[in-house]
């Protein structure tokens, strides 16, 4: 283990001089890491190499005691340094022994060390290597695992075959055939490294541990880069692959080795010399090909041009028929005649179009076998929606056989009735109109068409335009002629319109050469480009075109010029003073009588306007398309965006296993108090000015949606822990800890912030929100400006305020209710003065449920309307029973408490006052008690309805009096009768302390203000003794009486 531990160690010495050669440093550390030399007094006894620690590893031996001499290589193959005279001699030790590593002596003295890497570097056979490529040295048979296998099966897979690389491949079927990919490679370098480090080679994986990627080349590049590319990666060996990247070879040092060896000097002359030879070989072979392929080509050009002739003939002869007659059927009937005769084919015909799209044969031509369809009339069913597209654009239709290409089988069926069995159909188009159809059809047989015969069908379409043209043309001139004879005075004023016509025609045209020069603009053109007629001359029009546009339109006008095609385009102008004008151009060719193109007639339309409609239906359908993803006040993401990013983040989740996303639920504290004050156009910039807060927070990749109102949602990509969700909240309430500046006011506004860790356990983005919602509201219920991070408790507590509330509901109809009655004691007489009325809820599953759990609930859902309503009745009702019962002995009164819903409530004082009459009770004997934080909210308005009812005779007290914060100021305007003080001070009050101090405070003030106290929660004698020392007068608790049901209070009361 020491020695291999000096092996692996080797690696990790640097040299401490900047001027060291890397190359020599880098080889004097290989030759110190793969192999340790035994010597004892200067004699070498051994050598020990990575491939005894491989041998060793593949036996499974344990190295740990094992003594380096019992298994160490010996003798050792070695070279005295007086017979190094000869490179190849070293070369060839190395390469009969198969040995990496040959000592040097002196006198049996060790004085260096050969290795492969060694004599390259004092080789360095640049041209040899040049000229041999890695196919012709690489190892083919090269010894490979699949990257499963364990590194134990690694080391025995070396020691077998003494070898010391192992590649591992994936195995994989391409075209048919099992190619192997490497992946990896592990080397004896690797095997010395792991036995170092004690690692257990039957329980690791190769692939745990190989090296990868694995260094390839293809078999064709040259030893030269291979040894360039090993030096550079400080590799041993590369793979060479093939085209699929299939291993097909190794090339190591001892490959590149071989160069040296004289055999392979030898065989390379011979290569070489064949090469030469193979080359004089084909160079006489090209020479003598070479004249037969010109003499083919003769031949080829000379039927070529015998069939060009032809062609020329053949529009040459219709060429002068259309020259020679103005009569449109002798051209159409020659046309058909002279095409079959060209093509010796069964069938040519001409189709007409007529305002139904039907088609009408006005000229046929066929053999003898054939029935002429000259006047039949067909209408395609199959293909007449896509007949304008098809031919409108000079589509050429070509079928070599109507059975082998692929249409519809109606269109398949027509052809069939018109015995058509192939074709060529070329569009003859007149001016911008689709005219008809030149139709060259095999009746029977299949037929390859030929590029030059459909290029002539093409032409010959080209003559059929102008000869409809020309005979239209001169039908329209007979009739011109005649209505000329007819009346020249309406001819002059009909040639006045039409020049006033021309003049005004909102049409630009322009006319040029053969090669595209213009030599002629109308007015109407110049005024849209911007140019005058002798600025447009030649190429100058090119100056008028918009920068961006000029490329394309040169290109569309010069590839019309070449192929002959048409010129239609929509490009812009831009006149010298920045004006750009949108125009469809469009152009057709001018021919003389010999059908040479003579020049080009061209016109531009403006479609400036169409362009900007266009532009602002684009502008339109893009703005509500975001309209409808974003908050109209604050730009921010809407629900629907944010839903949309929420359901891709899931998706996300689902794919990758390490993806994770927060999502923030942020609801602003206070805002409503802030909107209502100061107005709800402030409350609008405030959420803009929060909006914009939020943004700033976040990355560009994460997401502030605005919910509504004054909620808003954060979706945060791609993190990698809840910690960062809590950073980013952190932030955004740090932020929100200074005043914001809103339309001259100084607002102070904090957030409650629920968090969410989305992960592939949620299946809905709807519930993210719910679960961040139920975070932000356990946020909010623990003190407001905070964050909380959702965990299943919440969702659990809300699920069973849920069921609460639901069973809440339910309980006002069924009338589970029942008043509980605690009585009021005078403090100085000790007896009963009256019973503050308290509510329970008699659950039918859950028993009796304390105040504290259902009374905020109610309050919160508006429920509390309704129970106080029952409340105030049933109080009522059973206080007057008792009163009937006491016939008037005692004046006993009921106090209720009221909620601020209740005082919000328009009609309060109307039915208090029908509950007094229905119940037959005097407003004296009832109290109705408010709490303290109750006043805070519009206090002057709270006055004007305690004054109503102090009208119908029923008292006011304060309830919990010393916990509020404001009613102070406004304590001597209530027409309050009774102050009680709130049991937290009863309970905590002792002589001296602040409670204490606070108790005598409110005693001393209601004295004061003429105002009874009762103390709350008294529940000791030496509390009783205090507060009557403090001039307390009344008072209820625990001490005298707990509440108590109806039947208890007639049973000690009442009975």
């Amino acid at each position: 283990m020491a020695a291999i531990g000096q092996m692996s160690g080797s690696h990790t010495v640097c040299s401490s001089s900047r001027e060291a050669n890397i190359e020599i440093e880098a080889l004097q550390l290989e030759v110190r890491s793969s192999c340790v030399l035994i010597v004892e007094g200067n004699q070498l006894l051994g050598i020990f190499t990575e491939r005894d620690v491989v041998r060793l590893t593949s036996q499974r031996r344990t190295l740990e005691n094992l003594a380096i001499v019992d298994v160490m290589s010996h003798p050792v193959i070695s070279l005295h340094q007086s017979a190094f005279t000869d490179l190849f001699l070293a070369v060839n030790l190395l390469q009969q022994y198969r040995i990496r590593h040959l000592p040097l002596l002196d006198q049996d003295e060790i004085v260096g060390l050969l290795t492969h890497e060694s004599l390259q570097q004092l080789s360095r056979p640049i041209d040899l290597l040049h000229l041999r490529q890695a196919g012709d040295v690489m190892t083919s048979e090269v010894i490979c695992a699949a990257p499963s296998v364990s590194m134990l099966a690694i080391t025995r897979l070396m020691a077998e075959n003494r070898v010391s690389s192992v590649v591992l491949v994936e195995e994989l079927v391409a075209e048919g055939q099992l190619i192997q990919i490497p992946i990896g490679i592990v080397t004896e370098r690797d095997i010395v490294q792991f036995q170092a480090l004690e690692l257990n080679f039957e329980d690791v994986q190769a692939q745990a541990v190989m090296s990868t990627p694995v260094l390839s080349v293809s078999p064709e590049y040259s030893l030269w880069k291979v040894q360039e590319a090993m030096r550079q990666y400080l590799v041993k060996r590369i793979v060479v692959t093939g085209t699929q990247e299939e291993l097909l070879g190794i090339v190591t040092q001892s490959s590149i080795l071989k160069v040296l060896n004289p055999v392979e000097l030898t065989n390379l002359v011979g290569v070489l010399e064949y090469h030469v030879n193979r080359l004089k070989a084909e160079k006489l072979a090209l020479l003598q090909n070479r004249n037969a392929e010109l003499e083919q080509q003769v031949q080829e050009r000379t039927a070529t041009l015998k069939a060009k002739a032809e062609r020329e003939k053949l529009i040459a002869t219709i060429a002068t028929q259309v020259r020679s007659s103005l009569n449109l059927q002798d051209i159409l009937n020659t046309t058909v005649i002279e095409v079959r005769s060209h093509f010796n084919c069964d069938r040519v015909m001409i189709w007409q179009f007529q305002p139904d799209w039907s088609m009408v044969v006005v000229a046929d031509s066929v053999g003898n076998d054939n029935v002429s369809y000259l006047g039949k009339q067909v209408y395609d069913n199959c293909c007449a929606t896509n007949l304008f597209d098809l031919y409108c654009h000079e589509k050429i239709r070509v079928v070599s056989d109507i059975y082998t290409m692929q249409m519809s089988d109606c269109h398949r069926e027509l052809l069939e009735s018109l015995q058509i069995r192939a074709k060529i159909l070329v569009p003859i188009i007149q001016g911008n109109n689709l005219w008809g159809l030149l139709n060259v059809v095999e009746s029977f047989a299949p037929r390859q068409w030929e590029a030059e015969e459909i290029a002539l069908v093409q032409q010959l379409s080209t003559q059929m335009a102008s000869a409809i043209q020309q005979a239209t043309a001169y039908q329209q001139l007979k009739t011109e002629l005649a209505e000329r004879q007819k009346t020249e005075a309406d001819l002059r004023q009909s040639e006045q319109r039409y020049a006033s016509l021309a003049a005004a025609v909102p049409v630009g045209i322009f006319r040029t050469d053969a090669q595209g020069n213009c030599f002629y603009v109308n007015e109407r053109w110049c005024s849209l480009t911007g140019l005058t007629s002798e600025e447009a001359a030649e190429t100058g029009w090119i100056k008028g075109l918009h920068p961006d546009e000029r490329e394309k339109v040169l290109n569309k006008w010069y590839s019309t010029i070449r192929e002959n095609s048409p010129f239609r385009l929509e490009y812009r102008f831009q006149k010298p003073d920045g004006t750009v004008t949108w125009v469809f151009g469009q152009a057709v060719a001018e021919y003389d009588a010999a059908r040479k193109i003579t020049g080009y007639v061209g016109t531009i339309t403006d479609i400036s306007e169409h362009i900007a409609v266009l532009r602002d239906r684009q502008n339109a359908e893009e703005q509500l398309v975001y309209n409808a993803l974003h908050d109209a006040l604050t730009d921010l993401p809407n629900r629907n965006l944010l839903m949309k990013r929420l359901e891709l983040a899931l998706n996300r989740a689902n794919r990758i296993e390490t993806y994770y996303f927060a999502v923030l639920f942020l609801d602003m504290d206070r805002f409503k108090i802030i909107n209502d004050s100061l107005g709800h156009l402030t409350g609008d910039q405030l959420l803009t000015v929060i909006a914009q807060k939020l943004k700033s927070q976040i990355r560009s990749v994460d997401l502030a949606a605005r919910l509504g109102g004054d909620e808003f949602v954060i979706l945060l990509e791609d993190i990698d822990s809840i910690e960062e969700a809590v950073a980013v909240a952190e932030r955004i309430l740090a932020e929100f800890q200074a005043p914001l500046m809103v339309n001259r006011y100084e607002v102070f506004i904090t957030t409650s912030i629920g968090i969410v860790l989305g992960t592939k356990n949620y299946l809905q983005a709807s519930d993210l929100i719910r679960d961040s919602d139920i975070a932000m509201y356990r946020a909010k219920s623990q003190g407001k400006n905070c964050y909380r991070i959702f965990d299943v408790e919440m969702h659990t507590q809300v699920l069973k305020r849920l069921n609460l509330e639901n069973d809440l509901r339910k309980a006002i109809e069924r009338e589970e209710f029942i008043i509980y009655y605690q009585p009021i004691i005078d403090l100085n007489r000790n007896h009963v003065i009256g019973f503050e009325a308290l509510v329970r809820w008699q659950h039918p599953t859950r028993g009796l449920v304390p105040p504290s759990e259902f009374v905020p609930l109610a309050e919160e859902t508006g429920l509390i309307v309704p129970l106080d309503s029952w409340m105030l009745y049933t109080a009522c009702q059973q206080l007057a029973r008792w009163q009937t019962q006491l016939s008037g002995q005692f004046p006993l009164k009921v106090s209720v408490n009221l909620s601020v819903q209740d005082l919000r409530k328009a009609t309060l004082v109307k039915d208090v006052e029908r509950t007094l009459a229905q119940t037959g009770l005097d407003g004296n004997s009832l109290t109705l008690e408010i709490t303290e934080s109750m006043l805070i909210d519009n206090i002057i308005e709270t006055i004007k309805i305690l004054e109503q009812l102090k009208a119908l005779g029923i008292q006011i007290s304060i309830d919990d009096f010393g916990t509020g914060y404001s009613s102070l100021n406004y304590l001597h305007l209530l027409p309050a009768d009774t102050l009680k003080i709130d049991r937290s001070f009863v309970n905590q009050m002792h002589e001296g302390s602040r409670n204490y101090q606070v108790v005598e405070t409110i005693i001393t003030l209601s004295n004061q203000l003429e105002l009874e106290v009762i103390a709350e929660g008294i529940e000791t004698q030496q509390q009783l003794q205090w507060l009557q020392q403090l001039g307390c007068e009344f008072g209820q608790g625990y001490f005298f009486f707990k509440p108590l049901d109806v039947d208890e209070i007639e049973t000690l009361f009442i009975n």
